[in-house]
């Protein structure tokens, strides 16, 4: 129930909680059907973030094959804390020279990527939607600017517009779909139609553990919609208020995860990997 009211972690920090709550709930022996029941229970609790339902699953999958439950969760935790850095480390490989970029949203791999390319000379400074309703950009704001890093927050109608003065766009991604598709907080469609007008690269940093095996963008579940109060509207005017769009592949110039820079006609064979 916590994770599934949760409206400002991103999903990597979603899935170290689905982690989290297997870790709990193996203190005692627990049946495969317990396992899948659990598992299912998380997937609903966050449909759009492809990494909470594979991590979940995953976690099911090792306990009820018979591994040994600590041993097991702690090379997925192993995994999942490693990401990150490797993301950042990967993003090397296409930020050959200082550059300015401009993003949205609040995403760990994201943040972790400006911190590695600052320290290492790749980042002159970071723009930052703010990111309504929930305003997660804030706090990527707030933590880029405590680590040193330039860091200016505009609203979020300015980007598309600022898209033209940064060198590259970079959003982080609740899912990845089979066919190069990107899920992301709302904004992220209009980034990357704008970076593709500018002639701008618009890349997406996430783990492999992201990818929905099972969607494609034509088969991908509609956003659920939230609370419409969330927008506070006049009393007799309606709302609706949604947390997440679909980016086209042809949109996306690459994918820089855990295991690699991939370009979206790539996300097929990792698939099948």
């Amino acid at each position: 129930a916590a994770i599934a009211a949760d409206r400002v972690s991103g999903s990597s920090d979603l899935a170290m909680r689905a982690l989290e709550t297997f870790e709990a709930f193996c203190t005692a022996g627990r049946s495969p059907d317990e396992l899948r029941d659990l598992a299912a229970k998380l997937e609903a609790a966050q449909p759009s973030m492809a990494a909470v339902r594979n991590v979940s699953h995953l976690c099911a999958q090792l306990l009820a094959e018979g591994n040994e439950p600590a041993l097991a969760l702690r090379e997925v935790r192993r995994e999942l804390e490693g990401a990150q850095e490797k993301i950042a480390r990967n993003a090397i490989k296409v930020f050959s020279v200082k550059s300015a970029i401009l993003t949205l949203s609040r995403s760990a791999a994201v943040v972790a990527t400006c911190k590695w390319l600052y320290s290492r000379g790749r980042l002159a400074a970071v723009t930052v939607l703010e990111s309504r309703p929930g305003l997660e950009g804030r706090r990527t704001a707030e933590e880029l600017a405590a680590a040193g890093i330039p860091t200016t927050l505009i609203a979020d109608a300015l980007g598309p517009v600022l898209v033209r003065e940064c060198d590259a766009v970079i959003a982080g991604a609740d899912s990845v779909l089979r066919d190069g598709a990107l899920v992301n907080k709302i904004g992220t469609y209009g980034l990357a139609l704008a970076a593709k007008a500018a002639g701008k690269p618009f890349y997406a940093t996430c783990e492999v553990l992201k990818i929905d095996a099972a969607h494609t963008a034509k088969t991908v579940p509609t956003p659920a919609r939230r609370p419409p109060e969330e927008l506070d509207p006049p009393p007799t005017v309606g709302a609706v208020n949604v947390y997440f769009d679909l980016t086209p592949p042809e949109l996306v110039t690459s994918y820089i995860t855990d295991k690699g820079v991939y370009e979206p006609r790539r996300i097929a064979q990792l698939v099948m990997l």
